[in-house]
């Protein structure tokens, strides 16, 4: 899988959690696929404020489908992991998505927009020794300049922790699906 960098190598925020998994990389990289937003409350909860107005997220289906419906597939390497790109005004209320959002990679990798920010997330698997695996998840956002800028670090401020909580569920419900799984 390509490194982060190539997709977004300046950034102003970054999140990252690993955890240590007893399954196969190709177990645990089905179980991230599968995860749904029922099994992280806390994310459950931020999409609903999200999508006030605008119907709820799905929370019987898959989380990824969900990200992927605000956001473009950057990379998808099965049994490896994904990057997953998005853009917007995260700062405002509902993330204020855009109408000339990115469709393709080469769309996400040039996107320069001073008032919008943009984001990338990796779920990445790695063998971790014996029947072990690695999953890992960095988030970045980067945003380019100005009152968009400071906008999002008050923004950044308050959901930082709800962010890394997200992630920390999201890879211990990946955890879980893959162990029972084995």
């Amino acid at each position: 899988m390509r490194a982060l960098d190539d997709f977004l190598p300046a950034y102003e925020a970054r999140e990252r959690h690993s955890l240590s998994i007893a399954a196969s990389p190709e177990r645990v990289d089905r179980a991230v696929r599968e995860v749904t937003l029922a099994e992280i409350p806390v994310a459950r909860a931020l999409f609903a404020v999200r999508s006030v107005g605008r119907g709820s997220a799905n929370a019987s289906g898959p989380l990824i489908e969900s990200m992927l419906r605000q956001g473009v597939l950057l990379e998808d390497a099965p049994g490896e992991g994904l990057v997953l790109g998005l853009t917007g005004q995260f700062w405002r209320l509902r993330g204020s998505s855009i109408a000339d959002r990115p469709r393709t990679v080469e769309e996400f990798v040039a996107f320069d927009r001073p008032d919008v920010a943009k984001a990338v997330m990796d779920l990445r698997v790695h063998a971790d020794g014996e029947a072990r695996t690695r999953l890992t998840t960095e988030t970045r956002v980067h945003v380019p300049r100005g009152a968009a800028r400071r906008k999002f670090r008050r923004y950044w401020l308050v959901v930082r922790p709800f962010s890394g909580l997200t992630r920390i569920f999201l890879i211990r419900a990946a955890r879980r699906r893959a162990e029972a799984l084995a």
